[in-house]
Protein backbone atom coordinates (compact mmCIF):
# COMPACT_ATOMS: atom_id res chain seq x y z
CA UNK A 1 0.00 0.00 0.00
CA UNK A 2 2.73 2.63 0.83
CA UNK A 3 4.86 1.58 -2.35
CA UNK A 4 1.98 2.54 -4.77
CA UNK A 5 1.86 5.92 -2.84
CA UNK A 6 3.69 7.39 -5.34
CA UNK A 7 5.70 11.08 -5.07
CA UNK A 8 3.56 12.13 -7.91
CA UNK A 9 0.03 11.98 -5.58
CA UNK A 10 1.78 13.39 -2.41
CA UNK A 11 2.26 16.25 -4.89
CA UNK A 12 -1.25 16.42 -5.94
CA UNK A 13 -2.51 16.42 -2.25
CA UNK A 14 -0.16 19.03 -1.33
CA UNK A 15 -1.60 21.64 -4.34
CA UNK A 16 -5.72 20.35 -3.22
CA UNK A 17 -4.59 21.23 0.60
CA UNK A 18 -2.70 24.66 -0.62
CA UNK A 19 -5.75 25.51 -3.08
CA UNK A 20 -8.42 25.03 -0.16
CA UNK A 21 -6.13 26.78 2.42
CA UNK A 22 -6.30 29.71 -0.40
CA UNK A 23 -9.71 29.11 -1.01
CA UNK A 24 -10.48 29.96 2.64
CA UNK A 25 -8.53 32.67 3.01
CA UNK A 26 -10.16 34.50 0.17
CA UNK A 27 -13.67 33.28 1.49
CA UNK A 28 -12.60 34.55 4.87
CA UNK A 29 -11.36 37.48 4.20
CA UNK A 30 -12.83 38.78 1.10
CA UNK A 31 -11.78 42.55 1.17
CA UNK A 32 -7.76 41.43 1.82
CA UNK A 33 -8.02 39.68 -1.25
CA UNK A 34 -4.97 41.28 -2.75
CA UNK A 35 -3.24 41.55 0.46
CA UNK A 36 -3.51 38.03 0.81
CA UNK A 37 -2.68 37.19 -2.85
CA UNK A 38 0.73 39.76 -2.42
CA UNK A 39 1.87 37.86 0.71
CA UNK A 40 1.36 34.50 -1.12
CA UNK A 41 3.44 36.09 -4.14
CA UNK A 42 6.08 37.70 -1.65
CA UNK A 43 6.93 34.97 0.70
CA UNK A 44 8.22 32.41 -1.45
CA UNK A 45 10.45 34.99 -3.23
CA UNK A 46 11.69 36.20 -0.25
CA UNK A 47 12.31 32.26 0.83
CA UNK A 48 14.06 31.39 -2.35
CA UNK A 49 16.37 34.52 -2.39
CA UNK A 50 17.14 33.94 1.41
CA UNK A 51 18.08 30.58 0.31
CA UNK A 52 19.65 31.32 -3.27
CA UNK A 53 21.38 34.61 -3.02
CA UNK A 54 21.78 35.69 1.17
CA UNK A 55 24.58 37.97 -0.30
CA UNK A 56 21.56 40.37 -0.87
CA UNK A 57 20.39 40.42 1.87
CA UNK A 58 23.67 41.09 3.44
CA UNK A 59 24.27 44.22 1.91
CA UNK A 60 20.52 45.10 2.05
CA UNK A 61 21.48 44.67 6.13
CA UNK A 62 23.80 47.51 5.40
CA UNK A 63 22.06 50.32 3.78
CA UNK A 64 18.56 49.05 4.62
CA UNK A 65 18.77 51.88 7.54
CA UNK A 66 19.99 54.71 4.88
CA UNK A 67 16.71 53.73 2.22
CA UNK A 68 13.74 53.36 4.45
CA UNK A 69 13.09 56.65 5.02
CA UNK A 70 12.88 57.07 1.73
CA UNK A 71 10.49 57.02 -1.19
CA UNK A 72 9.10 54.57 -2.08
CA UNK A 73 9.96 52.45 1.32
CA UNK A 74 8.84 54.68 3.48
CA UNK A 75 5.57 53.76 2.31
CA UNK A 76 5.98 50.21 4.07
CA UNK A 77 6.73 52.02 7.51
CA UNK A 78 3.68 51.16 8.96
CA UNK A 79 4.31 47.50 8.14
CA UNK A 80 6.84 46.61 9.60
CA UNK A 81 10.76 47.52 10.60
CA UNK A 82 12.76 46.64 6.37
CA UNK A 83 16.00 46.34 8.30
CA UNK A 84 14.54 43.45 10.23
CA UNK A 85 13.01 41.66 6.83
CA UNK A 86 16.65 41.88 5.71
CA UNK A 87 18.05 40.67 9.11
CA UNK A 88 15.84 38.05 8.99
CA UNK A 89 16.51 37.07 5.19
CA UNK A 90 20.45 36.86 6.01
CA UNK A 91 19.45 34.65 9.06
CA UNK A 92 17.85 32.38 6.47
CA UNK A 93 20.52 31.98 4.17
CA UNK A 94 22.99 31.96 6.48
CA UNK A 95 21.42 28.96 8.40
CA UNK A 96 20.68 27.17 4.97
CA UNK A 97 23.80 27.41 4.00
CA UNK A 98 25.67 26.30 6.87
CA UNK A 99 23.31 22.97 7.01
CA UNK A 100 24.43 22.43 3.40
CA UNK A 101 27.98 22.39 4.99
CA UNK A 102 27.01 20.15 7.86
CA UNK A 103 25.55 17.99 5.74
CA UNK A 104 28.14 17.32 3.35
CA UNK A 105 26.48 18.82 0.36
CA UNK A 106 29.34 21.27 0.04
CA UNK A 107 32.64 20.68 -1.28
CA UNK A 108 34.09 21.80 2.13
CA UNK A 109 32.97 20.75 5.90
CA UNK A 110 32.02 23.43 8.29
CA UNK A 111 35.05 23.33 10.38
CA UNK A 112 37.03 24.08 7.13
CA UNK A 113 35.24 27.27 6.56
CA UNK A 114 37.51 28.53 9.84
CA UNK A 115 41.17 26.55 9.23
CA UNK A 116 43.55 28.82 9.16
CA UNK A 117 41.40 31.62 10.93
CA UNK A 118 41.07 30.66 14.70
CA UNK A 119 43.54 32.77 16.18
CA UNK A 120 41.77 35.54 15.17
CA UNK A 121 38.38 34.19 16.07
CA UNK A 122 39.34 33.79 19.43
CA UNK A 123 40.61 37.17 19.93
CA UNK A 124 36.88 38.21 18.63
CA UNK A 125 35.34 35.58 20.93
CA UNK A 126 37.78 36.83 24.15
CA UNK A 127 36.36 40.69 23.21
CA UNK A 128 32.92 40.06 22.82
CA UNK A 129 33.60 37.95 26.72
CA UNK A 130 35.03 41.17 27.59
CA UNK A 131 32.05 43.69 26.72
CA UNK A 132 29.41 40.99 28.34
CA UNK A 133 30.88 40.49 31.57
CA UNK A 134 31.15 44.67 31.59
CA UNK A 135 27.43 44.28 31.87
CA UNK A 136 27.45 42.90 35.28
CA UNK A 137 28.63 46.52 36.70
CA UNK A 138 27.08 49.12 34.72
CA UNK A 139 25.52 51.52 36.05
CA UNK A 140 23.09 51.42 32.47
CA UNK A 141 21.33 47.97 32.68
CA UNK A 142 18.95 49.51 30.28
CA UNK A 143 21.09 51.54 27.37
CA UNK A 144 23.49 48.58 27.80
CA UNK A 145 21.40 45.93 27.85
CA UNK A 146 20.64 47.01 24.28
CA UNK A 147 24.03 47.83 22.86
CA UNK A 148 24.99 44.20 24.00
CA UNK A 149 21.96 42.24 22.97
CA UNK A 150 22.43 44.13 19.36
CA UNK A 151 26.61 43.73 19.53
CA UNK A 152 26.61 39.83 20.14
CA UNK A 153 23.66 39.22 17.83
CA UNK A 154 23.88 41.79 14.81
CA UNK A 155 27.26 42.21 14.74
CA UNK A 156 28.38 38.41 15.67
CA UNK A 157 26.22 37.65 12.70
CA UNK A 158 27.44 39.53 10.62
CA UNK A 159 31.30 37.96 11.16
CA UNK A 160 30.01 34.80 10.43
CA UNK A 161 27.97 36.24 7.69
CA UNK A 162 31.31 37.41 5.65
CA UNK A 163 33.09 33.93 6.68
CA UNK A 164 30.32 31.97 4.90
CA UNK A 165 29.08 33.66 1.87
CA UNK A 166 32.57 33.89 0.58
CA UNK A 167 34.07 31.12 -0.70
CA UNK A 168 35.99 31.66 -3.99
CA UNK A 169 36.48 34.95 -5.48
CA UNK A 170 33.43 35.15 -8.09
CA UNK A 171 31.34 35.55 -4.83
CA UNK A 172 33.56 38.19 -3.19
CA UNK A 173 33.17 39.74 -6.47
CA UNK A 174 29.25 39.29 -6.41
CA UNK A 175 29.60 41.24 -2.73
CA UNK A 176 31.35 44.04 -3.91
CA UNK A 177 29.31 44.37 -6.97
CA UNK A 178 26.55 44.72 -4.90
CA UNK A 179 27.71 46.97 -2.38
CA UNK A 180 29.05 49.17 -5.29
CA UNK A 181 25.21 49.06 -7.10
CA UNK A 182 23.84 49.92 -3.73
CA UNK A 183 25.93 52.71 -3.15
CA UNK A 184 25.19 54.18 -6.01
CA UNK A 185 21.48 54.38 -5.28
CA UNK A 186 22.49 56.12 -1.94
CA UNK A 187 24.50 58.44 -3.35
CA UNK A 188 21.38 59.31 -5.97
CA UNK A 189 18.76 59.24 -3.26
CA UNK A 190 21.54 61.89 -0.86
CA UNK A 191 22.09 64.19 -3.82
CA UNK A 192 18.11 64.19 -5.08
CA UNK A 193 16.53 64.48 -2.25
CA UNK A 194 18.36 67.16 -0.37
CA UNK A 195 15.71 70.30 -0.97
CA UNK A 196 13.75 67.76 1.28
CA UNK A 197 16.42 67.41 3.99
CA UNK A 198 16.96 71.19 3.61
CA UNK A 199 13.29 72.16 4.29
CA UNK A 200 12.56 68.92 6.79
CA UNK A 201 12.24 69.24 10.49
CA UNK A 202 16.06 68.13 11.12
CA UNK A 203 17.97 71.07 11.72
CA UNK A 204 21.62 69.47 10.90
CA UNK A 205 22.20 68.44 7.00
CA UNK A 206 24.67 65.46 8.25
CA UNK A 207 24.29 61.69 7.19
CA UNK A 208 27.20 60.15 8.81
CA UNK A 209 25.93 56.75 8.11
CA UNK A 210 25.64 57.18 4.23
CA UNK A 211 28.79 59.29 4.66
CA UNK A 212 30.14 55.74 6.01
CA UNK A 213 28.79 53.18 3.46
CA UNK A 214 29.38 55.93 0.74
CA UNK A 215 33.26 55.65 1.13
CA UNK A 216 33.41 51.91 1.54
CA UNK A 217 31.79 51.83 -2.03
CA UNK A 218 34.53 54.49 -3.58
CA UNK A 219 37.26 52.61 -2.11
CA UNK A 220 35.58 48.77 -3.23
CA UNK A 221 34.68 51.01 -7.22
CA UNK A 222 38.50 52.16 -7.28
CA UNK A 223 40.69 49.08 -5.14
CA UNK A 224 39.04 46.21 -6.43
CA UNK A 225 37.72 45.29 -10.43
CA UNK A 226 33.86 44.27 -10.03
CA UNK A 227 33.70 43.35 -13.21
CA UNK A 228 35.97 41.30 -14.89
CA UNK A 229 36.46 43.27 -18.46
CA UNK A 230 38.69 45.97 -18.29
CA UNK A 231 36.87 48.04 -20.76
CA UNK A 232 33.71 47.74 -18.66
CA UNK A 233 35.57 48.05 -15.42
CA UNK A 234 36.37 51.51 -16.90
CA UNK A 235 32.92 52.78 -17.55
CA UNK A 236 32.05 51.46 -14.07
CA UNK A 237 34.54 53.68 -12.84
CA UNK A 238 34.10 56.95 -14.96
CA UNK A 239 30.25 56.58 -14.54
CA UNK A 240 29.93 55.52 -11.02
CA UNK A 241 32.62 57.42 -9.16
CA UNK A 242 31.35 61.21 -9.78
CA UNK A 243 27.88 59.60 -8.07
CA UNK A 244 29.75 58.52 -5.69
CA UNK A 245 31.22 61.51 -4.85
CA UNK A 246 28.83 63.72 -4.81
CA UNK A 247 26.86 61.20 -2.30
CA UNK A 248 29.86 61.88 -0.14
CA UNK A 249 29.60 65.24 -0.28
CA UNK A 250 26.08 65.80 0.20
CA UNK A 251 25.99 63.71 3.12
CA UNK A 252 28.09 66.65 4.45
CA UNK A 253 30.08 63.92 6.51
CA UNK A 254 33.51 65.07 7.58
CA UNK A 255 34.90 61.46 9.33
CA UNK A 256 34.27 59.52 6.13
CA UNK A 257 35.76 62.35 4.30
CA UNK A 258 39.07 62.19 6.16
CA UNK A 259 38.91 58.72 6.35
CA UNK A 260 38.23 58.09 3.19
CA UNK A 261 41.55 60.13 2.35
CA UNK A 262 43.78 58.26 4.91
CA UNK A 263 42.64 54.69 3.63
CA UNK A 264 42.71 55.41 -0.57
CA UNK A 265 46.38 56.96 -0.45
CA UNK A 266 47.87 53.89 1.66
CA UNK A 267 45.46 52.01 -0.91
CA UNK A 268 46.28 53.42 -4.08
CA UNK A 269 50.63 53.20 -3.25
CA UNK A 270 50.57 50.74 -0.89
CA UNK A 271 48.07 47.71 -0.35
CA UNK A 272 46.72 47.86 -4.41
CA UNK A 273 49.04 49.53 -6.37
CA UNK A 274 49.03 47.25 -9.23
CA UNK A 275 45.27 48.10 -9.54
CA UNK A 276 45.69 51.53 -9.88
CA UNK A 277 49.05 51.44 -11.66
CA UNK A 278 47.50 52.70 -14.98
CA UNK A 279 44.52 54.69 -13.91
CA UNK A 280 45.96 56.70 -10.72
CA UNK A 281 46.43 60.06 -12.14
CA UNK A 282 43.06 60.45 -13.78
CA UNK A 283 41.32 58.53 -11.01
CA UNK A 284 42.68 61.01 -8.88
CA UNK A 285 42.00 64.18 -10.77
CA UNK A 286 38.39 62.79 -11.44
CA UNK A 287 37.73 62.09 -7.44
CA UNK A 288 38.78 65.47 -6.32
CA UNK A 289 37.07 66.97 -9.79
CA UNK A 290 33.52 65.71 -8.96
CA UNK A 291 34.09 66.51 -4.63
CA UNK A 292 34.93 70.58 -5.59
CA UNK A 293 32.11 70.46 -8.31
CA UNK A 294 29.65 68.55 -5.93
CA UNK A 295 30.60 70.92 -3.11
CA UNK A 296 29.57 73.55 -5.05
CA UNK A 297 26.42 72.84 -6.51
CA UNK A 298 25.39 71.91 -3.22
CA UNK A 299 26.46 74.91 -1.38
CA UNK A 300 24.61 76.69 -3.72
CA UNK A 301 21.33 74.38 -2.91
CA UNK A 302 21.49 74.62 0.68
CA UNK A 303 24.54 77.53 1.62
CA UNK A 304 23.80 78.31 4.97
CA UNK A 305 24.64 74.58 5.92
CA UNK A 306 27.11 73.25 4.12
CA UNK A 307 29.23 76.78 4.90
CA UNK A 308 28.52 76.00 8.63
CA UNK A 309 29.85 73.01 8.30
CA UNK A 310 33.09 74.28 6.06
CA UNK A 311 33.82 77.52 9.11
CA UNK A 312 33.52 74.71 11.54
CA UNK A 313 36.52 72.28 9.95
CA UNK A 314 38.39 75.54 8.88
CA UNK A 315 38.06 76.78 12.49
CA UNK A 316 38.80 73.31 14.15
CA UNK A 317 41.89 72.52 12.27
CA UNK A 318 43.46 76.09 12.51
CA UNK A 319 43.31 75.38 16.37
CA UNK A 320 40.45 78.27 16.68
CA UNK A 321 36.86 77.64 19.13
CA UNK A 322 34.32 76.50 16.98
CA UNK A 323 30.30 75.66 17.63
CA UNK A 324 28.78 72.70 16.17
CA UNK A 325 29.43 69.13 16.77
CA UNK A 326 33.11 68.74 16.35
CA UNK A 327 33.43 71.07 18.87
CA UNK A 328 31.23 69.24 21.04
CA UNK A 329 33.36 65.80 20.31
CA UNK A 330 36.28 67.50 21.34
CA UNK A 331 34.53 67.56 24.46
CA UNK A 332 33.83 64.51 24.92
CA UNK A 333 36.88 62.77 24.02
CA UNK A 334 39.16 65.54 26.59
CA UNK A 335 36.49 64.35 29.12
CA UNK A 336 35.94 60.86 28.48
CA UNK A 337 40.13 60.67 29.22
CA UNK A 338 40.23 62.43 31.77
CA UNK A 339 37.90 59.78 33.49
CA UNK A 340 39.49 56.75 31.95
CA UNK A 341 41.62 56.08 34.83
CA UNK A 342 39.00 56.20 37.88
CA UNK A 343 38.14 52.31 36.78
CA UNK A 344 41.46 51.77 34.68
CA UNK A 345 41.34 48.10 34.13
CA UNK A 346 37.67 47.16 33.50
CA UNK A 347 36.28 49.86 32.65
CA UNK A 348 32.53 51.20 34.48
CA UNK A 349 30.79 48.83 32.01
CA UNK A 350 29.20 48.90 28.79
CA UNK A 351 26.87 51.88 28.30
CA UNK A 352 27.87 53.93 31.09
CA UNK A 353 29.25 56.43 29.51
CA UNK A 354 25.86 58.23 28.94
CA UNK A 355 25.40 57.81 32.87
CA UNK A 356 28.66 59.43 33.25
CA UNK A 357 28.58 62.23 30.93
CA UNK A 358 24.72 63.27 30.70
CA UNK A 359 24.12 61.42 34.13
CA UNK A 360 20.81 58.94 32.61
CA UNK A 361 20.56 55.92 31.57
CA UNK A 362 20.14 56.68 27.62
CA UNK A 363 22.03 55.96 24.48
CA UNK A 364 25.01 58.59 24.46
CA UNK A 365 28.41 57.34 23.51
CA UNK A 366 31.76 59.23 22.86
CA UNK A 367 32.04 59.37 19.39
CA UNK A 368 35.52 57.38 19.41
CA UNK A 369 35.33 53.52 19.82
CA UNK A 370 38.29 53.44 21.20
CA UNK A 371 37.63 55.61 23.66
CA UNK A 372 34.10 54.14 24.27
CA UNK A 373 35.83 50.29 25.16
CA UNK A 374 38.94 51.99 26.92
CA UNK A 375 36.16 54.05 29.26
CA UNK A 376 33.68 51.07 29.24
CA UNK A 377 35.28 47.74 29.53
CA UNK A 378 38.94 49.21 30.42
CA UNK A 379 42.42 48.28 29.98
CA UNK A 380 41.24 44.98 29.12
CA UNK A 381 38.56 45.27 26.87
CA UNK A 382 40.80 47.86 24.85
CA UNK A 383 43.51 45.59 24.74
CA UNK A 384 41.49 42.62 23.52
CA UNK A 385 39.68 44.93 21.07
CA UNK A 386 43.79 45.95 19.86
CA UNK A 387 44.56 42.50 19.21
CA UNK A 388 41.68 41.44 17.40
CA UNK A 389 42.67 44.11 14.77
CA UNK A 390 46.55 43.55 14.86
CA UNK A 391 45.76 39.80 14.10
CA UNK A 392 43.14 41.01 11.52
CA UNK A 393 46.18 43.20 9.83
CA UNK A 394 48.58 40.13 10.26
CA UNK A 395 46.37 37.61 8.27
CA UNK A 396 45.73 40.22 5.61
CA UNK A 397 49.44 40.86 5.52
CA UNK A 398 50.01 37.02 4.89
CA UNK A 399 47.45 36.55 2.11
CA UNK A 400 48.78 39.24 0.19
CA UNK A 401 51.89 37.68 0.53
CA UNK A 402 50.65 34.50 -0.56
CA UNK A 403 48.71 35.70 -3.71
CA UNK A 404 50.83 37.79 -5.01
CA UNK A 405 52.52 40.61 -2.86
CA UNK A 406 51.43 44.16 -1.77
CA UNK A 407 50.38 43.75 -5.58
CA UNK A 408 47.42 41.84 -4.88
CA UNK A 409 43.76 43.08 -6.09
CA UNK A 410 42.34 41.84 -2.40
CA UNK A 411 44.79 44.44 -1.03
CA UNK A 412 41.53 46.70 -0.97
CA UNK A 413 40.48 44.73 2.40
CA UNK A 414 43.47 46.68 4.04
CA UNK A 415 42.15 49.71 2.72
CA UNK A 416 38.64 48.76 3.93
CA UNK A 417 39.93 48.19 7.44
CA UNK A 418 42.00 50.94 7.85
CA UNK A 419 38.60 52.92 6.53
CA UNK A 420 36.63 51.07 8.80
CA UNK A 421 38.90 51.80 12.03
CA UNK A 422 39.80 55.19 11.23
CA UNK A 423 35.69 56.27 10.97
CA UNK A 424 35.01 54.49 14.22
CA UNK A 425 37.49 57.42 15.85
CA UNK A 426 35.13 59.84 14.68
CA UNK A 427 31.34 58.94 15.27
CA UNK A 428 28.96 55.92 16.42
CA UNK A 429 29.59 53.22 19.10
CA UNK A 430 29.89 49.60 19.27
CA UNK A 431 26.56 48.95 17.90
CA UNK A 432 26.93 51.52 15.39
CA UNK A 433 30.37 50.10 13.76
CA UNK A 434 28.60 46.42 13.07
CA UNK A 435 30.01 46.65 9.18
CA UNK A 436 33.31 46.46 10.52
CA UNK A 437 32.59 43.37 11.80
CA UNK A 438 31.22 42.22 8.48
CA UNK A 439 33.95 43.36 6.20
CA UNK A 440 36.18 41.66 8.88
CA UNK A 441 34.12 38.34 8.31
CA UNK A 442 35.12 38.53 4.61
CA UNK A 443 38.89 39.54 5.43
CA UNK A 444 38.79 35.98 7.28
CA UNK A 445 36.88 34.19 4.40
CA UNK A 446 39.27 35.49 1.96
CA UNK A 447 42.24 34.96 3.76
CA UNK A 448 41.36 31.59 4.42
CA UNK A 449 40.44 31.06 0.95
CA UNK A 450 44.08 31.92 0.05
CA UNK A 451 45.10 29.17 2.90
CA UNK A 452 43.16 26.24 1.55
CA UNK A 453 44.11 27.07 -2.07
CA UNK A 454 48.04 27.11 -1.08
CA UNK A 455 47.69 23.72 0.87
CA UNK A 456 45.94 22.27 -2.01
CA UNK A 457 49.10 23.07 -4.14
CA UNK A 458 51.69 22.11 -1.37
CA UNK A 459 49.60 18.90 -1.62
CA UNK A 460 49.02 18.80 -5.34
CA UNK A 461 53.05 19.42 -5.92
CA UNK A 462 53.78 16.61 -3.29
CA UNK A 463 51.80 14.39 -4.73
CA UNK A 464 53.16 15.07 -8.64
CA UNK A 465 56.65 14.80 -7.78
CA UNK A 466 56.74 11.49 -8.16
CA UNK A 467 55.64 11.62 -12.04
CA UNK A 468 57.99 13.31 -13.12
CA UNK A 469 60.82 11.11 -11.68
CA UNK A 470 62.18 7.86 -13.82
CA UNK A 471 60.18 4.74 -14.13
CA UNK A 472 59.92 2.93 -10.64
CA UNK A 473 57.91 5.76 -9.44
CA UNK A 474 54.90 5.34 -11.44
CA UNK A 475 53.76 2.85 -9.29
CA UNK A 476 53.51 5.21 -6.33
CA UNK A 477 51.58 7.75 -8.71
CA UNK A 478 48.83 5.48 -9.49
CA UNK A 479 48.27 4.21 -6.09
CA UNK A 480 47.91 7.80 -5.15
CA UNK A 481 45.19 8.33 -8.18
CA UNK A 482 43.81 4.61 -7.05
CA UNK A 483 42.98 5.98 -4.12
CA UNK A 484 41.90 9.83 -3.99
CA UNK A 485 40.84 9.54 0.03
CA UNK A 486 44.81 9.28 0.43
CA UNK A 487 45.07 12.96 -1.11
CA UNK A 488 42.69 14.31 1.84
CA UNK A 489 44.91 12.33 4.48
Amino acid sequence: MGASFNPDWRLAIGALFATGCLAILFVAFPSNNLLIAAAIIAVPVFLIAAVSHPELFLVGCAFMPQWKGAWPLDRFASVGDLTLVMLLGLLLGILWRTLKHVGRMERDSLPELFRGQWLVISAYVLFAGAVLASYAYTPAPNYGGVKLLRFLLIGTLFLYSGIILVRNEDEFRRIAGLFVVAACVTAFQMIFHLEHRAVGEETDITRIGAGWLLGMGILLLLGYPIVRNSKRYLFCVVAALPLLSAGLVASASRGPMVSLAIALVLTMFWFAKRQFATIRIWVAVLLVGSCVGSFFYLRHMDPDKYNAKLSEMIALSSGHRASGSGAKRLDFYSRTMAAIPENLWLGQGIGSWSVFYYGRDTRGYPHNLLLETMFEEGVLGASLFLLFLGLLAIAIRRMLAATGSTGSEYGVLAGLLVYCVSVSMFSGDLDDNRILWLWAGVILAVCRNAYLASRRRSLLKRYQRPMDSPVPALSTARSVFAHPQAIKG
